[in-house]
This record gives structure tokens, sequence and C-alpha cells, in this order.
């Protein structure tokens, strides 16, 4: 299996589409299955928006591309790349015909995720069909690999393993999610936020309750996004924890004229639980995605 990963997407979802696409073209292969560590940018109304997600649209608007492109059941706008891309032919390396499976971030419509997922563990989420919410605390098996979700940001300092006090309970690593996952099996946890003490003394705030899992039960990865700066890849045990970045451009809120961000996207080979190996992609072709270019590319 040929797994792309990427993390914080903010609404950036053509863009994510269109790195797949591209990585398809430039190995000649189709992707299996991609995931999406949290910060999605799942926000269908945008009357309906945080307000850091309403702060950044006024620069960026993409940052509304969910619900410009993705909204259920008919998007209002249309964009023909996509629609080449996740409605092409299958055997067309244009076509990504691959699920994508994400856990929450922090910056989501958490009622409205409640309310499209109900009570089931993996539940598409847009128009498309393609955008797969796998809920905190559970399990999903794709093709033999089992991926497990914690969505939602480092819970806050001191709380205890309760998340009855907490307001918006969606928003942080939850602790009943993570109580379910220590007594369950997989290869890779899907996180948002980093697990406690990777980045090491003096590093970002991470989670404890993703620590814990981790610990608990060994996966083979970790995969978390979330924190502004690039962390080192850390091992928790056999475990191996990697960050990705924002899949957007270099620069300021306003001007991202830069270069993508290094370490957006990542590849995960896994031909079974003795043999796979995970990278960042860094590629020659990555070099002309540019703000300027990627739509056209």
């Amino acid at each position: 299996m040929l797994i792309a990963v990427f993390g914080d997407v903010h609404g950036h979802l053509r863009l994510m589409f269109q790195l797949c696409r591209l990585w398809q073209l430039h190995h000649g292969v189709h992707l299996d299955l991609v995931l999406q560590c949290g910060d999605l940018g799942f926000f269908p109304d945008l009357g309906r928006l945080d307000k850091a997600t309403r702060r950044y649209v006024h620069w960026d608007p993409e940052e509304a591309g969910f619900a410009r492109y993705f909204v259920w059941p008919s998007p209002p706008e249309r964009w023909e790349v996509l629609e080449r891309i996740l409605r092409g032919p299958p055997e067309a390396l244009d076509t990504v015909r691959c699920p994508v499976i994400w856990c929450h971030g922090n910056h989501e419509d958490f009622q409205e995720l409640e309310r499209i997922a109900g009570g089931s563990a993996l539940a598409p989420v847009d128009a498309f069909e393609s955008l797969q919410l796998l809920r905190a605390g559970r399990v999903t098996c794709h093709e033999g690999l089992r991926v497990a979700a914690l969505g939602g940001g480092p819970e806050p300092p001191g709380v205890d393993d309760d998340d009855d006090g907490l307001e918006d309970p969606w928003k942080w690593v939850s602790a009943r999610a993570a109580s379910r996952l220590r007594t369950e099996d997989f290869d890779v946890l899907l996180t948002h936020a980093s697990p406690a003490g990777i980045a090491g003394p003096g590093g970002p705030l991470g989670s404890a309750r993703v620590r814990d899992v981790i610990c608990a039960r060994q996966p083979a990865y970790q995969l978390y996004a979330h924190h502004r700066r690039p962390i080192p890849p850390g091992t928790l045990g056999s475990t191996r924890c990697h960050y990705l970045g924002d899949v957007n451009f270099e620069g300021t809120k306003a001007a991202r004229h830069g270069p993508l961000h290094a370490g957006c996207m990542g590849l995960l080979r896994w031909d079974g639980p003795e043999d796979h190996e995970f990278l960042v992609a860094d590629e020659p072709w990555m070099r002309a995605v540019t703000w300027e270019s990627w739509e056209t590319l």
C-alpha cells in the first residue's frame, strides 16, 4: 500500500487533492489511501466559522474551501480539475480513487460533524463522499491496515481523566476516546495533537492522553499536525512519531507566495507489520507547485 499523509489543511482541500494527483502522475501509480491529521477546515456554513478561521478567510479565501467546493449535497462552486480528480475514470492516473480518512482537529464545525457522523465510526462528510471522518476512539481497517483516530487539540493543562468539565469537548483530545483505544490494536494512530514530551524540554505542549495511548498500544506509527513549528521525528517505545506541516505556502497570512510548506505531505509505504517505511515528500516536481501555479498544473 502507498499512503499519502497530510497535516493541517484549513480548507485547502483542492491543493491537497492536486498534490495527490501530481504525485500519481509523476510516479505512475495510484495511491491506496490518504490520511489527514485534522483541522481539515470542515465548515459547511460560512456563518458558523470559528473566530480564528474567520480571521484567515479575510486574507485567504481558500480557507473556506470546504463550503465552496465540497459541501453536501451540492457545492456552490465547481472546479473542473477537482471533478476530474474525484470523478474521473478509475484507471486514469489523474483520478484519486482512494478515500481520505481524517480525524477532527480543534478548528471544525463540531456540532455539524456530530450531526453528520451520527453514531458511525467512519462517515463521509462531503458531496464526493471522499472525505471520511474517523471518529475519535475508533479503529477502521483499510486493506489490512488498521488506523485509529484521536482528534482534537492537546487537553488543557491540569485536567483530570474526565471530559465532563470541558467546554466544547470535541475541541480537545477526549479522555473517553483515549480510554477506548487503550484496549484496541492498530497499526497507525492518527491524531491532531502531538504526544506530550515528544518535542523535548521547551517544546510545544502536547497531549498526555495521546502519549498514554501510544505507550499502552505501541502502534507502528503516530502521525500528527497542529503545532506551528516543525517537530523532528521521534519515538515512544517502538512507535515512530511524525509531524506533518500545513498544506499551504510559505509567507505571511496576507501574502503566501513562497514555496510549499516543508513537510506538508508524507508517504507511508505499508507492506505489512514487518515491512513499512515513512518518508516526507520532498521531490523536484514539488518546486513547481507555487501559489501562482497550483491550480493550472
